[in-house]
């Protein structure tokens, strides 16, 4: 070509292959569109292109057009001259073919003395392919073409085949969330056994697009039985091998993916890919769940399942183990995935085909040129910076973006990222999101631009929550009790939940301090969110800050290698629940109330201070005061989370309420035994009302499911009752005279023993309820309760009279 035609020729090709870019199309539908044109644009007679396959030295024939174009094939790298070009990752020119060894003919192509030339791309060292030009004998590249070729060309196919796998990606995940839908809503249906399985498995095969599935289940002998197998091929899957597959994921817990798996021992059967991951129930495996990939014959490309597809097969495994232990146990399928509010939109939010490229992900998407500077930005990243798009462009990226290190350092290197947290500054403040960070690289060390995606933690956080995260079951209008203590505590509880302060719950063991906060969450800003607990007392001392706050690569021996989210960030928009927060060890005191106070998180092993977005309820059965006076809970601390106390009054202070419960109890436990039990008798309910309850609601729950279970009749008398409660009262005699127990003695006793402690510590504390409460290890309304309790009010008010004169 001359200067001016070259010039010319290089626009026109760019034009035409970013029109190409843009179009939705199938890889091979958009591969030959692009080789048309790059045959049309240096009058060639072919233009092949060839794409290296994952985890192989593989070249497979994806496009090939033009005279003596055929289907399929695939060469090794090394191999013919286009081999041989990725091999040296060089340009290679041949004259004639037919006078040069190296050439290489795929099946069906006849023999020819054409000219070639093979020009490999990729991002540097990191070739994703080659193409070649054929044209008449003798024809020779100049140096201009053999630049355009390595350069625009190579580039444009690069580009082209991204945009499209990535357009392809966006499209299997909605297929994949559409299939957890379906999934979700097929178990519903209350199938048996085998049809439910037999559905599992298909659903299975169609989210990750496999062409056939079969799951095992662990039986009583503790063998691995074959319960359901769906294809969709006439070719057979080696059972035998996937049952030794299956066998070894089931002992050892152990996901495992194999690339090329035959039926037989011919070269030329039919191969595929495989996945097999075991299906866990409360860290016990109770079967597996295989995967088979498309079969296709030798020669031609098969599919591999990726990481990605593993990480989706875990997140459906948990699910269908929960619904299959159920099945066998109860017959029928149970509910699997809860009505969400946003289900529905959150499906409608994903564009739909016929968009253009840049408004069909559902992640905000921002791209931006060489310099950092804004060039493009779809409608979801304008919702979540909160601006116009027109006071966006040619704004430089670390204005709207801050990491370490920024922005601009990554693509001055050319470097991507995944899965990173970063700072976006929006118009109402910084705000906490996932980030995505690919380069478009120009051929040299330098990034020609950048692709940046983004989405808030606030939305990866309610992704979260349908794996890892509490059901929020309950609301206040769940919650049981008619006594004017309950009454106020609920009351206090809803104004709570109107406020974004910190909360602190406090009670006895069994009282329902979790079923309160759940009921706030539900009634607050934050209930779209998620709810995540954390047990403090349940975590390992040397795990509980990486729990909470994160960590990055590397922070510990054992870490992950891409670092974790921590609870704080995971629960980003909705509410984290902390209970047995006094089981806390001093210095992780120290980091919450960091946290507290700056609203911001640095995880384990990082310096990048990442802000939160979450509202803290926390939870306790320990008199926080009293661990502050010994020196085992942070004053300071305590003074952050006790902004408001809401106080879960024991059972045996709302008597009133006991028969509530007990009714409520009666009717869950008679139901799910099959049973009909209308209720309790006089001396039943009286004894049941009468009793302490130490373990409080819990411990009446457990009394009630004891009573159930043994009852022969409809009515639960008192030799039905636990043992203990049978002993434990007022016996009537002859229905008329009541003698005392034995028992009850030694609890008047008791009582009168216990008001006499409370009398010596008022005198102790001179009259002082608080220095009092102190002595006694008890908060100070829980010391008023007691009082009132033992009918001690007139003593105190006598005692603070003799005390001041």
């Amino acid at each position: 070509m001359a200067s001016t035609d070259m010039l010319n020729g290089r626009a026109e090709f760019w034009a035409a292959a970013l029109e190409l870019i843009a179009q939705p199309r199938s890889l091979s539908e958009s591969l030959g569109a692009m080789a048309g044109l790059i045959s049309e644009c240096f009058d060639a007679d072919l233009c092949a292109i060839y794409l290296l396959e994952p985890r192989s030295d593989k070249l497979l024939l994806e496009a090939c057009v033009g005279q003596g174009a055929v289907k399929g094939g695939r060469l090794r790298v090394g191999q013919g001259i286009s081999g041989l070009a990725v091999f040296h990752n060089k340009t290679i020119q041949v004259a004639h073919m037919a006078m040069d060894p190296r050439a290489v003919f795929l099946v069906g192509q006849e023999p020819s003395d054409n000219s070639v030339v093979a020009v490999p791309f990729g991002h540097g060292e990191d070739l994703s392919g080659v193409f070649n030009l054929q044209s008449r004998p003798g024809r020779c590249f100049v140096p201009g073409e053999i630049a355009m070729l390595e350069g625009e060309v190579g580039s444009s196919i690069r580009t082209l085949v991204s945009a499209v796998q990535t357009f392809e990606n966006m499209n299997r995940r909605t297929g994949e969330l559409q299939a957890l839908n379906e999934l979700g809503q097929a178990m519903n249906s209350g199938l048996g056994l085998d049809e439910s399985l037999e559905l599992i498995a298909s659903l299975a095969a169609e989210a990750l697009r496999a062409k056939g599935s079969a799951v095992r289940l662990l039986v009583e002998d503790g063998t691995l039985a074959l319960a359901t197998v769906v294809t969709e091929t006439d070719n057979p899957f080696d059972l035998l091998y996937e049952q030794r597959i299956a066998e070894y994921v089931a002992a050892s817990g152990e996901p495992i993916m194999i690339d090329d798996v035959r039926a037989s021992r011919d070269p030329q059967a039919m191969g595929s890919s495989l996945a097999c991951v075991p299906l866990v129930l409360e860290e016990r495996v109770v079967g597996t769940l295989t995967l088979f990939d498309k079969i296709v014959p030798l020669g031609t490309e098969r599919r591999l399942f990726s990481i990605d597809d593993l990480d989706m097969l875990f997140a459906l495994s948990s699910q269908i183990a929960a619904e299959i232990e159920d099945i066998r146990l109860t017959g029928r399928l149970q509910e699997l995935v809860r009505a969400e509010k946003h289900q529905g939109s959150q499906l409608r939010a994903l564009y739909s085909r016929s968009q253009a490229f840049l408004q069909s992900i559902s992640d905000a998407l921002l791209a931006v040129d060489r310099d950092g500077f804004v060039e493009e930005i779809n409608t979801v990243g304008l919702r979540i910076l909160g601006v116009e798009a027109e006071k966006l462009i040619q704004i430089h990226i670390d204005e709207l973006v801050e990491d370490k290190p920024p922005l601009r350092e990554w693509l001055d290197t050319g470097g991507q990222f995944s899965s990173r947290v970063v700072t976006l500054n929006t118009a109402s403040g910084k705000v906490a999101a996932m980030a995505n960070l690919q380069p478009i690289m120009d051929g040299t060390t330098r990034a020609a631009g950048a692709v940046l995606t983004f989405r808030e933690m606030g939305e990866v956080g309610r992704l979260v929550n349908r794996v890892i995260g509490v059901q929020r079951t309950f609301s206040f209008e769940d919650i049981i009790g008619q006594s004017s203590i309950m009454h106020k505590t609920v009351e206090l509880a809803r104004i709570a939940a109107s406020t974004s302060s910190n909360i602190l719950i406090q009670g006895e063991t069994g009282t329902g301090k979790e079923v309160f906060a759940q009921a706030v969450h539900n009634a607050s800003a934050y209930s779209e969110g998620p709810f995540l607990a954390v047990n403090c007392a349940a975590l390992p001392r040397d795990l509980i800050e990486s729990e909470l706050f994160g960590y990055v690569e590397g922070a510990f021996t054992g870490a992950s290698k891409k670092g974790r989210l921590g609870k704080f960030e995971l629960a980003s928009g909705g509410t984290l629940f902390l209970d047995e927060l006094g089981e806390m060890p001093a210095d992780v005191q120290v980091k919450l109330l960091r946290v507290l106070q700056e609203k911001a998180i640095v995880r384990v092993g990082g310096d990048r201070t990442i802000p939160i977005n979450c509202r803290l309820i926390a939870a306790t059965n320990r008199d926080l005061p009293q661990a502050v006076a010994e020196g085992r809970f942070r004053r300071d601390l305590l003074y952050r989370l006790n902004v408001i106390t809401i106080e879960v009054p024991a059972l045996n202070e709302r008597r009133e309420d006991i028969p509530l419960f007990i009714r409520r109890f009666v009717h869950i436990f008679a139901e799910r035994n099959g049973k009909v039990v209308v209720g309790l008798d006089e001396p039943a309910m009286n004894k049941m009302s009468q009793f302490d309850w130490p373990g409080n609601v819990r411990e009446l729950e457990n009394a009630v499911e004891h009573a159930v279970a043994l009852v022969q009749g409809r009515t639960i008398t008192v030799e039905d009752l636990p043992p203990h409660l049978q002993n434990a009262f007022i016996n009537d005699i002859d229905g008329n005279d009541r003698a005392i127990t034995t028992l009850e003695r030694a609890q008047q006793q008791a009582d009168e023993a216990q008001r006499q402690l409370y009398l010596e510590a008022l005198r102790v504390g001179e009259g002082d309820i608080q220095k009092a409460a102190n002595l006694m290890g008890m908060s100070r309304a829980t010391f008023y309760r007691r009082l009132k309790q033992f009918d001690l009010n007139r003593e105190v008010s006598k005692m603070r009279y003799d005390y001041q004169y």
